[in-house]
C-alpha cells in the first residue's frame, strides 16, 4: 500500500493538471472498490492481523452482529 501512496504523491508533485485529475478518479474508484470488498466479507472472518482468542466467542460475536443488523 505504501507504493500506491508514493505514486500518488509523485503525481501530485509533478503531474500535469490532467494527470492529477485522472489520478484522483483512479484513487476514488480504488477506494470505493476496497470498501465494497470489505462490505462483502462474511462476519465470521477475522482480519488477517487478528486471531481469535476463543473460537466459540468469535462465533457468538458473529451471531450477535448478524442479529443486530
Amino acid at each position: 500500500m505504501g507504493l500506491l501512496r508514493g505514486a500518488a504523491v509523485a503525481v501530485a508533485a509533478g503531474g500535469t493538471a490532467e494527470q492529477v485529475a485522472k489520478a484522483e478518479a483512479i484513487l476514488a474508484e480504488a477506494r470505493r472498490a476496497l470498501f465494497e470488498m470489505l462490505a462483502e466479507k462474511p462476519a465470521d472472518v477475522q482480519p488477517a492481523d487478528k486471531e481469535p482468542a476463543d473460537a466459540e466467542a468469535t462465533v457468538a460475536e458473529s451471531a450477535d452482529t448478524l442479529a443486530a443488523e
